[in-house]
């Protein structure tokens, strides 16, 4: 059941400035994305007795401050997908896009759409989450030069390139040993480290991904997890037109470590390896299988976390992940 909220602020966030609608109207409508202007201008000017919900919008970065600002202040905050909001907006007929519009519509998707609050993270899971977002970074940089250095024919900007992927190799390398250490210091702390590292096809890279990037993880219902990063079929049907379902939206970067996780999986994992083998069976191409493997790991981690259950036994795991909880989708 959605939970209601006396007032509903959206904010469209930029690199420098923030448009902000408020369905009370007490708020300047633009501010700088300083941390200053954010808490003195916003959040100090929202009373506790308010009951007040914050959304903005995931920018990769950029609402950090806002966040935050307002776990700070003690003030629920969602961080939305963008497509999604995007999607609401052209159902309410707003085809046109600016900042004025965007936080007006991110706005009414608070106050519209069930929402997931965007929980506060302790200052040893700030550090963890900026380190799994550098190595994102580095990953990417290297993977673009690579690519450059295949298709130049200049002697000196290929040896320039070279020197910059060897020394990208070596931040690479860096922060594995940093991650792998965090890992294992957030373990003592954390039973969800152990209980990631208990399936075979997870390794460092996507438990470190899953625990910074998807903290929804275990608090989610099987449909939801999936919607949320992207690995759910989504309808596509209209009259008498009835389109194949599509996989789209949700979180990148948890979708491309689940990928390489699923691969592992569907070699050493027994319960996906089975379900992999059993859809290629039925004449389902490798494409399809793989995304539905992918889900199927993903429901099983999802309710592992949420019984604090390692995978002790795979077949107990997969008949409860069948019998998980179910609750509303995520529009």
């Amino acid at each position: 059941m959605k939970q209601k909220y006396n007032r509903v602020i959206g904010i469209d966030v930029a690199s420098d400035k923030i448009d902000v609608n408020d369905s009370a109207g007490k708020i300047a409508k633009q501010l700088p994305n300083t941390i200053s202007a954010i808490s003195k201008k916003l959040f100090k000017r929202i009373q506790d007795t308010e009951n007040t919900l914050v959304v903005c919008e995931a920018t990769g970065g950029y609402e950090y401050l806002i966040v935050e600002a307002a776990h700070d202040a003690g003030v629920p905050i969602c961080v939305a997908n963008p497509r999604q909001v995007r999607d609401f907006a052209k159902g309410h007929g707003y085809l046109e896009k600016t900042d004025v519009i965007d936080a007006f519509m991110i706005r009414r998707f608070g106050e519209d759409v069930e929402i997931h609050l965007t929980p506060p993270r302790t200052a040893q899971e700030k550090e963890f989450l900026s380190t799994v977002r550098r190595r994102t970074q580095v990953k990417d940089l290297l993977s673009q030069e690579q690519n450059r250095l295949s298709q130049t024919r200049d002697k000196f900007a290929a040896q320039q390139i070279k020197e910059t992927i060897s020394h990208l190799k070596k931040q690479l390398k860096s922060l594995d040993k940093r991650i792998e250490k965090m890992l294992k210091d957030l373990s003592k702390v954390d039973p969800k480290v152990e209980i990631l590292f208990s399936v075979s096809g997870v390794g460092p890279v996507t438990a470190a991904t899953l625990l910074a990037e998807l903290p929804e993880l275990g608090q989610l219902n099987r449909g939801q997890i999936a919607k949320l990063v992207g690995v759910a079929p989504l309808a596509n049907q209209t009259g008498k037109s009835d389109k194949k379902r599509k996989v789209r939206g949700g979180r990148s970067q948890v979708r491309s470590v689940l990928y390489m996780a699923t691969l592992v999986a569907t070699k050493h994992n027994p319960v996906i390896k089975r379900f992999y083998d059993r859809l290629i069976a039925k004449g389902k191409i490798k494409k399809l299988a793989l995304v539905a493997s992918m889900r199927k790991l993903l429901t099983i981690l999802n309710n592992m976390i949420h019984c604090g259950e390692s995978w002790k036994n795979p077949q107990v795991n997969a008949k409860k992940e069948q019998k998980a909880t179910t609750a509303p989708s995520l529009n």
